[in-house]
């Protein structure tokens, strides 16, 4: 039985959190259909949705909401559908959040369904309520249902990179380093490669959402140093070059590589261009086929990419300050 969703997605970034919905339900569902593509929301029907999974892996995705009532972004249609929402005597909190510049505010939509409920004999609870209600309200529409995952945002702040054990410049935030795991489409138990793996940033946010980790680099003391990043979690770390990998062929499920670049990368091949040939050679040859790698880069090398047999299936940039500007492939 399907049933419908709303995903409430981050505005930190344009295109990745869109991205990274579909993925996780492709990793979290037996089978889903997108209804409405919205700015910042996407409402789906999912058959067979583990929200369990769903709600650990969750990074640009700020929640999920089980649709129980829809309704048009007027007073009138959030009372009507308030009116015809099916709980379960118990107490409540409603919480609205809107999305864009609408006429219709947050709290008018919270103060609406408060008086319906109540009127109806629902009991509210701001404290400790049994029942978490959540309306996503849009230029297109409202959803209002019952929030079954949210992200763990406060996690995401404490592993800023300068809090970890071990720290080197230049490391991807734990927020986007999650996203990118899963834009990988990697499930748990299965092998996620970094052949650049510096501090370990993709291989944490991979190995706490238990997918087994494989990390390299050419610096010995990183590799130990990153070591540290990563106690209780399932990976191995290995010195070694990436153009080199120790590695049988098709023996990973997915990789995520950030290309080495700027004044703190230690680049041992003759060129840059070298190391990206090189390296998308060996990750070309590891990866299973049909699974997918994401590969990270400071300059526009789809052509390099595509030269090593990938197809580029998305690409997404992010500007991370005057001079560096991410560029982002996912291919298969």
């Amino acid at each position: 039985m399907e049933t419908r969703y709303a995903f409430e997605l981050s505005g930190e970034h344009q295109t990745i959190p869109r991205s990274e919905a579909l993925a996780l339900l492709e990793i979290c569902s037996s089978d889903f259909r997108l209804i409405f593509d919205l700015d910042r929301c996407l409402v789906v029907e999912a058959r067979d949705l583990d929200l369990f999974s769903l709600g650990s892996r969750m990074a640009m995705t700020h929640r999920v909401v089980e649709v129980l009532a829809e309704s048009d972004p007027t007073p009138e249609g959030v009372a009507d559908a308030a009116k015809g929402l099916d709980l379960p005597n118990k107490t409540y909190k409603i919480r609205a959040k809107r999305l864009g510049d609408l006429p219709l505010m947050s709290d008018e939509v919270e103060r609406m369904v408060g008086s319906v409920l109540w009127k109806r004999g629902y009991k509210a609870d701001l404290k400790d309520p049994k029942i978490e209600i959540r309306a996503i309200v849009t230029k297109e529409g409202v959803f209002l249902g019952r929030e079954v995952a949210c992200s763990d945002r406060s996690g995401f702040r404490a592993r800023r990179p300068h809090l970890k054990p071990f720290f080197h410049p230049g490391a991807m935030l734990p927020k986007p380093s999650r996203a990118l795991v899963n834009l990988s489409l990697v499930r748990e138990g299965e092998r996620l490669l970094d052949p650049f793996s510096g501090t370990a940033g993709f291989l944490v946010e991979a190995g706490l959402v238990r997918i087994r980790g494989l990390g390299l680099d050419v610096q010995e003391e990183i590799v130990r140093g990153a070591e540290s990043n990563l106690e209780g979690l399932d990976c191995t770390l290995m010195v070694g070059d990436a153009m080199r990998l120790p590695l049988k062929d098709r023996s990973v499920e997915g990789a995520v590589s950030d290309a080495p670049y700027g004044r703190s990368a230690l680049i041992q091949a003759g060129s840059r261009d070298e190391l990206l040939v090189g390296s998308l050679a060996e990750l070309r040859r590891v990866l299973v086929p049909g699974r997918r790698m994401i590969y990270v880069d400071d300059r526009p090398v789809g052509d390099f990419v595509e030269d090593a047999g990938f197809e580029v299936l998305e690409l997404h940039t992010e500007r991370v300050h005057r001079s560096l500007t991410r560029h982002i492939f996912v291919c298969i």
